[in-house]
């Protein structure tokens, strides 16, 4: 049928209805009869038109034949293995984010002693127990977003109205966290479920008790500022003295710049650093010097094409960033205005994340005065990415499995509900059904698969199918992020010599490499 080709098609037909066939009284057709000039321009046009239609369904039909979009694509979509495996000249981009953002110190093994911020770890601490955030929080430990598709279109949702904030470029990073701050407080509460038994949103229910904690969280006879969860309070920024020893053009070493940015959810990130783009130049030329002379080695001839960081995110304990698929990095700031950008954002598909996991001294006497927590040598698997397979045919059971992955422990599905830094929510159903994994050998691609964070590891996911979010619970998580097309994964997960498959002439997968 016709039909099929839809509406556009259609509008072809009625041209030859009306201005061939004589199938109405057009008043136009009229017009353009009594003018043969103006009729013959206008049946060529109709004419060429239906030419490039038929071309176009001519090529599609060729085009069945010929290899499909994702030739030559990763078939996989989610690797982990240690740093170390991506050689000494990744370990010098490491430095660079070591010496001339985290500021650290050697130990005397030569490793990076990061010390968090203690500004940082102040406000964190009541921050992460806003109703906001705590909400966020024991989501990542439910099944809601795939579960419900109202939760689904509410996060897609939220993502977007982030972006648009984000997208504006504020000169006033302050100013753009207050207005995130704003727009998540005001949305959060439609995350809630409705308690069935009062008709009010479980939202009501979260942290009755404010200013006087109970005695099961971390704030136990600690009293919380009244307004600890405002949107100005929490749009919070570290500071820091420049370094002398970096290359900064200012003359006035000594004066203080914003290092580290409070967003919602609840986590720090580096967005709105003064000297961002100097330190990101270095590491742009780092990583196109020696870091792609290496990896050309094992593959021939190649170059980064538009591979950058992608971001510098710091948890603390309670920290989290709520169930996202980052679809909208795939388009960029494209809204306004067309900047020429737009293939480059759709070739960026996946994303690496180097992790590091610091304990804290501090929170760790925090939790044994609750009786629970780790030791303080213990910093893997005390945060950590969950996802949701979806829809995502990259990831498999042997997938996650090969990655480290594993369903979610009793005592972690438990956290929907309580944790140590807020009051416990008992009516309230954030996700309301069983977070299972499926039968043993078998993968129900609705549920929720945790995995842990290890100290001094690279994670690459692919954007934009796969549902994720990230939490912390005892430690300090720093993640230095990077934005890559396929090519340059294939390239990096080479050197490593991490094996993969890739989608070959229309066959399915290849060999091994």
């Amino acid at each position: 049928p016709a039909s099929k080709l839809g509406p556009e098609f259609e509008q072809l037909l009625n041209l030859w209805y009306d201005e061939w066939l004589y199938t109405t009284r057009s008043w136009k057709w009229w017009r353009l009869a009594t003018h043969p000039t103006k009729m013959v321009r206008s049946l060529g046009r109709s004419i060429i038109l239906l030419f490039l239609i038929i071309a176009a369904i001519a090529a599609a039909s060729t085009g069945e034949k010929e290899a499909p979009d994702n030739d030559g694509r990763i078939v996989q979509s989610l690797f982990r293995f240690p740093a170390s495996k991506l050689g000494p000249e990744f370990e010098q981009l490491l430095n660079l984010w070591y010496d001339e953002w985290l500021y650290t110190t050697n130990n005397e093994n030569g490793t990076a002693i990061i010390t968090p911020d203690p500004s940082g770890k102040q406000h964190a601490l009541q921050s992460v127990s806003t109703p906001a955030t705590t909400l966020f929080r024991r989501q990542c430990y439910g099944a809601a977003p795939i579960k419900s598709p109202q939760f689904t279109n509410l996060y897609n949702n939220l993502e977007q109205r982030r972006k648009e904030i984000e997208f504006q470029y504020i000169q006033d990073p302050k100013e753009e966290m207050t207005m995130l701050h704003t727009m998540v407080k005001r949305f959060y509460p439609a995350f809630s479920t409705v308690d069935n038994h009062s008709g009010t949103s479980a939202a009501v229910h979260l942290h009755k008790k404010k200013v006087v904690s109970t005695e099961d969280t971390i704030h136990a006879k600690t009293n919380l500022p009244l307004d600890y969860d405002s949107p100005s309070k929490l749009a919070f920024q570290t500071l820091k003295l420049s370094s002398p020893d970096t290359d900064d053009d200012d003359d006035d070493d000594d004066s203080p710049t914003q290092q580290w940015s409070w967003r919602p959810a609840g986590q720090f990130s580096n967005r709105g650093m003064s000297n961002f783009l100097q330190w990101r130049l270095k590491f742009y030329h780092t990583m196109r010097t020696k870091l792609q002379r290496q990896l050309s080695k094992e593959t021939p001839g190649f170059k980064f094409s538009h591979g950058r960081p992608s971001g510098m995110y710091w948890y603390p304990p309670g920290a989290v960033r709520e169930w996202h698929s980052n679809y909208l990095d795939l388009i960029g700031n494209t809204k306004e205005k067309k900047t020429g950008n737009e293939k480059i954002y759709a070739s960026q598909t996946w994303r690496m994340y180097f992790i590091r996991t610091v304990r804290d001294e501090e929170f760790d006497g925090l939790l044994q005065n609750l009786g629970v927590g780790g030791s303080s040598a213990d910093v893997d698997d005390h945060s950590a990415m969950h996802i949701i397979p979806g829809e995502d045919e990259g990831i498999t059971l042997d997938v996650l499995q090969k990655a480290g992955a594993r369903p979610l422990t009793k005592e972690e599905k438990q956290r929907q509900w309580k944790d140590v830094f807020a009051e416990e929510c008992s009516n309230s159903t954030f996700a309301g059904e069983e977070v299972d994994s499926g039968e043993e050998g078998t993968l129900n691609r609705n549920s929720v698969w945790r995995l842990p964070d290890k100290n001094g590891y690279v994670t690459f996911f692919r954007l934009p199918k796969l549902f994720h979010c990230i939490v912390s619970e005892e430690v300090h998580r720093y993640s230095l992020g990077f934005a890559f097309s396929d090519d340059e994964v294939q390239a990096l997960l080479k050197l490593a010599k991490v094996d993969f498959d890739v989608y070959g002439n229309g066959e399915g997968y290849t060999d091994e490499l």
